[in-house]
């Protein structure tokens, strides 16, 4: 590495760790009267250099740093820690990326020094991947997406002089990949299946082993009569409850710790994306009322007292881990298609809000906190088994031609609902 590429990747890595509790970066100043650079460590001692590289080299060597890794690996951890450092990524995302990176990039690729990779090599490398994997259209792009992280990362910092990635062109490689669209029966439950995991968390109820208070259960009935987020189940507070809707504004995040998860609230959905806009309300159907209020009864007999709603017998709030566990162990024992919370969320837009209700997609987008977009290209199917349902409603269809009495009725606006009292 030529000595101007070392003080580039030096500074980089001094600004990521030489940081405040806060992370904020600490001040490097240069101070006149002694004609030295000067900064502050965290235990208030300070550290002078006749030079600013002078200085980011003691600081290299206090922190105990190197930059003689520019392995795929190397660039890959050092391209991570300043996406951390200087994005609102949370650590969800940061996970994410190691995850494909252990997936998608081989051992021996990872241990090859990123100067020598040619783009033969990465074409190379691309291709024994996809026949390998065979991964989905959106996982391959996934995996462009971390090369261009880390060699990009690369180019700037002057590791090497070009980024290769523009070689790998989609067309070539999804020839390999799974490419199939997934069918409806693929992505939702039918009613009558929804109505068999409604009729087992009932069952589930009466297990001695849940003490008679199957929490999670009565979470999974509530999200498939919502279709909330996963992370929105567990930040649910009673003071959310309203006369007539539910407010849903907040969702449960967690940091990795050495010593495991921790887990924190925040005023803002996923659609917000770190920023409040106010969240959303669903309407508080008889469905969703009978099955909080039947909870609060509950907790009230066992003397559980907590602001959250879904909280276990100490008062503490749910984990979504825990209840994503719960929900996987639950369907995969009823052999359902699918086992993810997710469906829930999707068979009631299909099912209920289009099929039922036939509301119109800027309505349904509203209640499930996304984009008129998303909704129709990844929500909106035909519900399954409707054969019967289509051959009723057909068949109920009055001819263009024929005389009808049409009347029409005055909608008479409700005022803004108090608080939700029965509960």
């Amino acid at each position: 590495m030529t000595e101007k590429q070392e003080q580039k990747l030096v500074k980089q890595l001094i600004n990521q760790v030489h940081v405040t509790n806060g992370g904020v970066p600490r001040r490097i100043k240069y101070v006149e009267t002694k004609g030295l650079w000067y900064t502050q460590m965290a235990d208030k001692s300070k550290i002078y250099a006749k030079t600013e590289d002078g200085l980011y080299r003691k600081l290299f060597t206090v922190y105990g740093l190197t930059v003689c890794d520019t392995s795929i690996r190397g660039v890959f951890e050092s391209a991570l820690a300043e996406k951390s450092r200087t994005e609102n990524n949370n650590e969800s995302t940061i996970k994410r990326y190691r995850y494909s990176f252990d997936r998608f990039i081989s051992k021996e690729m990872a241990g090859k020094d990123i100067r020598n990779i040619s783009k033969s090599d990465l074409k190379a490398h691309t291709q024994e991947m996809v026949n390998r994997l065979h991964p989905k259209k959106k996982a391959f792009l996934t995996y462009k997406g971390l090369l261009n992280l880390i060699f990009g990362y690369a180019v700037e910092y002057d590791i090497i002089p070009a980024n290769p990635v523009s070689v790998i062109q989609n067309a070539v490689y999804l020839k390999s990949c799974d490419t199939k669209t997934a069918t409806p029966e693929e992505k939702i439950l039918s009613e009558a299946e929804i109505g068999t995991v409604k009729a087992t968390v009932r069952k589930y109820m009466e297990y001695k082993r849940y003490h008679g208070y199957f929490i999670n259960g009565y979470a999974i009935l509530f999200s498939i009569e919502t279709g909330v987020r996963i992370g929105e189940i567990p930040a649910l507070k009673w003071e959310d409850v309203y006369a007539n809707y539910i407010h849903i504004h907040a969702q449960q995040l967690y940091h990795e710790r050495p010593a495991g998860k921790e887990y924190y609230y925040v005023p803002w959905t996923k659609d917000e994306k770190g920023i409040s806009r106010g969240g959303r309300k669903y309407p508080l159907t008889d469905a969703i009322k009978a099955i909080l209020t039947e909870l609060r009864d509950l907790q009230e007999q066992l003397g559980i007292r907590s602001e959250y709603i879904f909280c276990h017998e100490n008062g503490d709030w749910i984990k979504k881990d825990a209840y994503v566990t719960c929900l996987r162990r639950l369907m995969k024992s009823l052999s359902m298609p699918v086992i993810n919370n997710h469906a829930f969320r999707m068979s009631l837009n299909s099912n209920v809000l289009i099929g039922k209700c036939d509301l119109p997609v800027t309505e349904r987008a509203r209640l499930l906190g996304h984009s008129v977009e998303t909704n129709l290209r990844h929500y909106s199917f035909a519900g399954k088994d409707n054969m019967n349902e289509l051959q009723t409603l057909l068949n109920q269809q009055v001819s263009p031609w024929s005389h009808q009495n049409l009347v029409k009725f005055r909608i008479k606006k409700s005022p803004e609902s108090t608080k939700f009292k029965a509960l």
